[in-house]
Formats: structure tokens, C-alpha cells, sequence
């Protein structure tokens, strides 16, 4: 049986202000996370990862950014919060771990005090009570002594110690989900498969929703149940993990996979997807993806595909997959 869905995105669009202009970023995306579930979120950069993520937070100014659709967190519509509302929502039940640890913990405040503060923000308790609390969760993400890293300023430690200090943070009020935004980007490979290993602990032993956002699809196949595939700001296929991995449907996914290095086949130069992501709002229409596609045709330069169902559990945004053509090696290039 289906876990019931914790967080839903309906018809999500997120649109900055330039000048009299509004540049679309993400663009009516729709997509579901699940009690107890991890759903990693890829695509390169530029796609509106990030965006979604902050959007999520009711962290995009409103002076500077507009956003459309809706965000439910069990039933509630998030996007009609105050923002007093939003901040007890956010950290509380909700609790995001930035990309940059060092940008992300305030270099004038030691790890102790930063910690503290946020559990005395949220709940009545007293600064001993707050500290044990700390001391606890530090240990729980596994960094020892404790007790004197809370004495300590956030450049007087490493990297990875600085991103289990954040994992700690984001965790310490037992929220309901975590969103990682590319959590492991600047850490070396050891320390990254430290910190996917405590992520998957957290995921296990309190039972929080995560969403996993990252370029890395290495990074997805070891952490994630159920992955969502963005470019330019909208879901080009979703679907369960072996779904993605094994049968990948839009040619983007594909590309993305292919460049994933191979240890067990040499090659000479990795696979690359031909040109770029476009920038916000340059293409006016058809699909997005078509200036880059091997199998584009005349279709899709001119309507926009939609998220269909292909499996029972995989949907893709694509006219080859919607007219039940192959796509891959040796597909037929209509032109």
C-alpha cells in the first residue's frame, strides 16, 4: 500500500521580475513526496532545482520573485502563509540543508549558539535543556566530542564536519521533511559517502520525507526510492528508481545517464548532451529540449509535450514516448 503523501506540488510556477518582464523559471510542475520517502530531484544546472527547493521554503522574495500554484504539506496550502505563519513551519516541520555549509552557518557565531538559537526559536525550553538537545543530535550525526565542537567557530572545522553540523541543524526539531539541496557537492568522495550513509539513517530511523536535489545520478542510485527528472524548469520524467535506472523513456534522462563515466568500459572521451541548458524564458515554444535532441521532429519544435503515464510507475514528457516510438540507439530521426 501506498504511503500517504506528505508534501504536493500542484501546477507549481515560479516567474522572476525583470524590469516590466517576468522570466518563467519552473513552470506548472506537479509532483508528490511520500511519508518516509526519498525522491531525488536531478537535471543540470540551470534546470530550477534550486528554485523549486527555495519555493518549497517560502524563501523567495516576494519582491523579486512570484509564485504560482499550489504547495500542500498535509492538505494545507503553504502559498497563502504569512510569513510569520512560514516560520513555524519552516525548520520545525519543515528543515532545508543548504548547498555551502560555510555560507550557510553565520562565521561570527560558534556552533553551540547557532544550534541553540534554533531550537529555543521553536520550542520553550530552557538554554540547558537546548544545549543537552544539541549535544545529543551533534552526536547523532556522528561527530565526536561533542561537547567542545559547540565551544568551536564554524571555520575551525572541516568540510564534512561543517555539513553534519547543517544535517544537525536542519534535523534537530525532528522535522517531518528535509530537503538537500545538493548536500555533498563540495565534499571529497569518503566524506560524501558519509553523509549519503547518516541521510539514509535519518531517512530510516526518524522517518523523514527527504528531497534530494542533485546533478549527480551516482549520488540518486545510491540514496533515493523514486527519482524526478527537471529540465529547464519543468518534470521531463519521474517515476521509481530501478524505472529510471533500467528504462529511462525521454531522451534527456537517457543523456543523462550515458554520461555517467563507466568503471568497467574504458573510453576514450565521455558522453556528453550536445549544447546547453536554454536560459530562463528563450524559448517561447515547442519542447524544451528539442534544440539538443538527436530525435527531435517538426512536433516538437512546435507544440509542448506533457507528462504522461508510460509505466505504472514511470511518466515522461515526450512525443516519441507519447506515439509509441523508440527512443535510442537507432531510433528513426523524423524530419
Amino acid at each position: 500500500m501506498d504511503r500517504p503523501i506528505i508534501l504536493e506540488a500542484k501546477d507549481l510556477s515560479v516567474s522572476f521580475k525583470e524590469g516590466k518582464q517576468e522570466i518563467p523559471v519552473v513552470n506548472s510542475i506537479r509532483f508528490s513526496l511520500r511519508e518516509g520517502e526519498i525522491l531525488g530531484v536531478v537535471g543540470e544546472s540551470g534546470c530550477g532545482k534550486s528554485v523549486t527547493s527555495l519555493a518549497l521554503m517560502g524563501l523567495l522574495a516576494k519582491r523579486s520573485a512570484s509564485v504560482t500554484g499550489e504547495i500542500l504539506f498535509r492538505g494545507q496550502d503553504l502559498t497563502a502563509y504569512s510569513e510569520s505563519d512560514w516560520r513555524k513551519i519552516r525548520g520545525n516541520e519543515i528543515s532545508m540543508i543548504f548547498q555551502e555549509p560555510m555560507t550557510s552557518l553565520n562565521p561570527l557565531f560558534k556552533i553551540g549558539d547557532q544550534l541553540i538559537e534554533a531550537i529555543r526559536v521553536h520550542s520553550k525550553v530552557s538554554k540547558k535543556e537546548a544545549k543537552e538537545q544539541a549535544v545529543k543530535m551533534l552526536s547523532v550525526v556522528g561527530l565526536a566530542r561533542p561537547e567542545e565542537l559547540l565551544k568551536e567557530f564554524p571555520h575551525q572545522l572541516s568540510g564534512g564536519m561543517r555539513q553534519r553540523v547543517m544535517i544537525a541543524m536542519a534535523m534537530i526539531l525532528s522535522p517531518d521533511i528535509l530537503i538537500a539541496d545538493e548536500p555533498t557537492t563540495a565534499l571529497d568522495v569518503t566524506i560524501q559517502a558519509q553523509i549519503l550513509s547518516l541521510m539514509k539513517e535519518i531517512n530510516e530511523k526518524m522517518n523523514a520525507s527527504i528531497l534530494f536535489i542533485t546533478h549527480d545520478l551516482g549520488v540518486v542510485a545510491q540514496t533515493c526510492q523514486r527519482v524526478m527528472v527537471m529540465y529547464a524548469g519543468e518534470i521531463v520524467e519521474e517515476g521509481d528508481l530501478e524505472a529510471i535506472f533500467q528504462s529511462p523513456e525521454h531522451p534527456y534522462t537517457k543523456g543523462l545517464l550515458k554520461s555517467i563515466p563507466d568503471l568497467h568500459h574504458k573510453k576514450e572521451k565521455l558522453y556528453s548532451i550536445t549544447g546547453q541548458v536554454p536560459k530562463p524564458g528563450s524559448i517561447q515554444g515547442g519542447c524544451k529540449f528539442a534544440p539538443r535532441c538527436e530525435f527531435a521532429h517538426d512536433r516538437c519544435r512546435k507544440e509542448s509535450p506533457v507528462l504522461t503515464k508510460v509505466k505504472k510507475h514511470q511518466s515522461a514528457s515526450c512525443f516519441l514516448v507519447e506515439e509509441g516510438e523508440p527512443v535510442g540507439e537507432g531510433a528513426a530521426i523524423k524530419n
